[in-house]
């Protein structure tokens, strides 16, 4: 949500005050909603290195869980903690000194945005590490189960980083006025409280996992051997989505300012239906992996199913009010006449994009649940290069459908996972169950 709310509040800054941050550069609100969809791009690919540690540790946990070997499954919580340690510090450094490439070379971003991307990189770069260990910790329990535990940090993080984001970005109530890099410190300052929280939560044994000091302290080669080798083929299948989804910005943002900011309004709602979607997947991954593990294999199929109603049904209202109501979202992020017009007509192909995009997240996850942890990758690689990248170019440039075109291929992108990711996890479920009559 806060990925959501943080465009739209530096969306909407003057022009003056964007002048007074970014002199000479003639910088504005679309110029700020642009580079702050640029940032959340790249905070999200560089934390999907991450996921190697959550994915891998949550499939190995679930599976000693559902065995009741709970000694074991907190054994690896700590092995998994200890270790991120290390990237996250490196993440941070990465965030820091290679911002400017990233955003000037790499994504092709205008003077004015690359400016104000580097500041917000920089600003939140000094909170990274907390940031990401509280991003695997979270990830870690919420598969495991402890849902709640997981919702109530994030409730806490995201309200404190809310209220300092339009306490800073506008300088309300005697706090200092601070434009885009006031967003940027909320965020860290919010995240890093959260961080404080959880693994005071943790270690106290108040969520469904916690570890000793020894595990976190002893490193063992061959437990994270396994966690990274185990976590590799769902971290890969989400990197080359969120590397599709960076290239295809950096072609946004090469298509013209109105554009540029179309896109990322349009790639901030899809964020958030996303977040919906993994919250389902987690929970379809961590219900069937339970089933796959107490050797359950029809009680896993049914469930897989059951998210299917479950997400299909929030899925076809979203569907039907973006369509429908897309001007009224539009304005929210910005007054621009041409982004209004442009993005209005983007999202009504949005909206029809997230009825396969919803199906590819349960029957993905589910895939992993039961076992299957590389098919998705495959599907996930040749949908993101062959699709969204060759034919999402093509569509754009050569065939001058600018935007739309790199809409319309992500959703045919998403259509040919979910239709392959459904006929797989229903030939493995079945293969399992005629292996355990047999």
């Amino acid at each position: 949500m806060m990925w959501t709310v943080e465009p739209m509040l530096v969306g909407h800054l003057a022009l003056s005050t964007m002048h007074k941050f970014y002199p000479g550069l003639g910088a504005s609100g679309v110029d700020a909603l642009t580079a702050l969809g640029n940032v959340v791009q790249i905070i999200l690919f560089t934390c999907t290195i991450l996921l190697t540690f959550v994915f891998g540790a949550t499939i190995i946990i679930n599976k000693w869980l559902g065995a009741g070997r709970k000694e074991h499954a907190n054994h690896f919580l700590g092995q998994t903690l200890f270790t991120s340690m290390f990237p996250a510090i490196g993440i941070s450094l990465i965030w820091y000194f290679s911002a400017p490439f990233i955003f000037s070379t790499i994504l092709g971003a205008s003077p004015a945005v690359t400016v104000i991307c580097v500041d917000y990189m920089r600003t939140v770069a000094w909170f990274a590490p907390f940031i990401i260990m509280n991003f695997v910790a979270i990830g870690i329990v919420r598969g495991a189960g402890d849902t709640h535990l997981s919702m109530m940090i994030g409730l806490l993080a995201n309200i404190i980083h809310l209220v300092l984001a339009i306490l800073l970005v506008y300088g309300l109530w005697g706090f200092p006025h601070m434009g885009v890099r006031g967003a940027a410190l909320a965020a860290g300052i919010g995240h890093t409280i959260g961080f404080f929280f959880t693994y005071s939560v943790i270690l106290r044994g108040k969520s469904v996992l916690t570890f000793r000091w020894h595990d976190f302290r002893s490193v063992r080669r061959k437990t994270i051997v396994q966690i990274i080798k185990t976590g590799i083929p769902s971290t890969l299948e989400q990197l080359a989505w969120m590397t599709g989804m960076t290239v295809v910005i950096g072609f946004s943002n090469r298509l013209g300012v109105a554009a540029a900011a179309a896109h990322i309004v349009a790639l901030t709602f899809q964020r958030l239906f996303a977040v919906m979607y993994l919250a389902f997947g987690t929970g379809a991954l961590t219900l069937v992996g339970q089933r796959f593990g107490a050797k359950e294999y029809k009680r896993a199929g049914k469930t897989a199913n059951l998210f299917v109603a479950l997400v299909g049904c929030l899925v076809l209202l979203l569907t039907a009010v973006i369509y429908f109501r897309a001007r009224y979202f539009v304005i929210i992020f910005t007054t621009d006449p041409d982004v209004i017009e442009l993005c209005v007509k983007v999202l009504q192909i949005v909206a029809f994009v997230q009825i396969p995009k919803a199906m590819s997240y349960i029957f993905s996850f589910s895939l992993r649940g039961v076992g299957e942890n590389k098919y998705p990758m495959y599907l996930a690689f040749i949908g993101v290069f062959a699709i969204e990248i060759v034919l999402g170019f093509n569509l754009a440039f050569t065939f001058g459908f600018a935007l739309y075109g790199l809409w319309v291929a992500a959703g045919i992108d998403e259509l040919f996972k979910s239709l392959l990711a459904i006929r797989k996890f229903r030939s493995r479920i079945k293969a399992l169950v005629t292996l355990s009559v047999k």
